[in-house]
């Protein structure tokens, strides 16, 4: 993995931010010294010196943001949306320089948003997943309107190492929110149903849950590595007469993939709403 070769700050060291961070270090991006984090609870600050040898990092608002705008080439906001404007009017009159960017992985913040309050700074947004923390996340990203191919590049760099990552035009952020951001969690769920299914057939709650997870896996990498259609690779396995089509069955009568389309829409809607509120 070829080196970042900039200080990276982070405003937000919660899960999602320990996540990023975790990974530059692990893939040989960044250096643990070459990053700053800012964040209100001076227990995670303490717990990210701790577990990921983190020099610089502090809980002192005013003089972290300048310490962040001052030193870092990158800086990333990890926070929830609702303290987005906040921190924006917190750090717009920092020292910015012109070489700078702003990356935000702050759910349903446009970077026209962003934008009013940082002027001519260049920002990317991106929308990453929680398994970044294994190293196995997805992401979207979309630049704004002073962001140049050289800062798409620059965050496509940091969220490959964390995953698979593209670059899409603002408009299909929301709907990347709605299938990667809130999909693990629709996937946690039929992992959770599946084992249950096997609990009630007899099988014990650690081994119904381990084979549940493991064909999930299993099943993902098949559709990654085989660039087969899941309804090709379903077949595959659907035997006449046999005992998946007689499940696929059951699945469609419950409207399986209707559900699931529909939990999609209804994300990509909510983040919308989210949006909205963030501006």
């Amino acid at each position: 993995m070829e080196r970042l070769g900039k200080k990276v700050g982070f405003i937000g060291g919660g899960q999602m931010g320990e996540a990023i961070i975790k990974g530059m270090i692990n893939s040989g991006l960044c250096s643990a010294e070459e990053i700053y984090v800012m964040d209100i609870l001076d227990s995670r600050i303490k717990y990210l010196k701790e577990q990921l040898n983190i020099v610089h990092g502090t809980s002192n608002r005013e003089q972290g943001y300048i310490d962040l705008v001052k030193n870092c080439d990158v800086i990333i906001l990890a926070i929830k949306p609702q303290v987005l404007k906040e921190v924006l009017e917190s750090i717009k009159d920092c020292p910015w320089r012109e070489e700078q960017v702003v990356i935000s992985i702050v759910g349903g913040a446009r970077t026209a948003a962003m934008e009013t309050y940082l002027k001519d700074i260049p920002v990317v947004r991106v929308i990453p997943n929680t398994p970044m923390l294994v190293n196995v996340g997805a992401s979207g990203l979309a630049l704004g309107k002073n962001a140049k191919k050289q800062h798409g590049d620059l965050a496509l760099q940091i969220f490959r190492a964390l995953g698979v990552a593209y670059l899409v035009p603002e408009n299909l952020i929301d709907p990347i929110t709605s299938v990667s951001g809130c999909g693990p969690a629709y996937v946690y769920m039929f992992i959770e149903a599946m084992a249950d299914g096997g609990v009630e057939m007899g099988l014990t709650r650690e081994m119904a849950q381990t084979l549940a997870a493991q064909t999930v896996m299993g099943a993902a990498k098949m559709v990654l590595e085989s660039g087969d259609h899941p309804g090709l690779l379903k077949d595959k396995v659907c035997s006449p007469g046999g005992a998946t089509i007689a499940g696929v069955r059951a699945l469609e009568q419950g409207g399986f993939r209707g559900t699931v389309m529909n939990a999609v829409e209804a994300g990509k809607v909510r983040m919308e709403e989210v949006g909205k509120k963030a501006e």
